[in-house]
């Protein structure tokens, strides 16, 4: 035991496992983004943070109990990676249903193309807002804080007699 509280032996195979879990929860977590900006029409910012939440949580899942700095930066890589999945995905679709409605002919739009992905990067101007910064740094504080050490707060001194 140190200053801080009981020390953790980290099991076998459980980073491996924690960053499976977590890519995983990125990629649904930015699939269900990309979906709801598809569906509503409306890209709902806080779903980032969302993400970050939930990638946390499956990255600690995934590690069995193992907490510290590599499993919190890897909750934080996977977070932005959901994030930008959900961004892109929600442009991909809108993208298509706008070439769709406007009858346009011989151009293609499918989700995984070069194409969608030079429109995408040429379109960041618009996709990504200063609005995008906020729901970003939430999701990267949670995804940081959820699997990092637990320190044990110190027992307060009991009271001695009074003189």
């Amino acid at each position: 035991m140190d200053a801080h509280g009981p020390l953790r032996e980290e099991v076998a195979g459980a980073f491996p496992m924690a960053a499976l879990a977590g890519l995983a929860a990125a990629v649904a977590g930015g699939v269900v983004w990309g979906l709801i900006a598809r569906w509503s029409g409306y890209e709902v910012g806080f779903v980032a943070w969302g993400i970050g939440f939930l990638v946390a949580t499956a990255v600690l899942v995934g590690a069995r109990g193992g907490r510290g700095l590599r499993y919190q930066l890897a909750a934080v890589v996977l977070a932005l990676l959901g994030i930008l999945i959900g961004k892109y995905l929600g442009f991909a679709w809108t993208l298509a249903e706008i070439v769709e409605e406007e009858g346009i002919t011989g151009v293609s739009f499918p989700v995984f193309s070069r194409d969608t992905w030079d429109a995408f990067m040429d379109a960041r101007g618009e996709v990504w807002s200063v609005f995008d910064l906020l729901w970003i740094g939430l999701a990267v504080f949670t995804a940081f804080r959820i699997p990092a050490i637990l320190r044990a707060e110190p027992a307060d001194e009991p009271a001695g007699p009074a003189t």
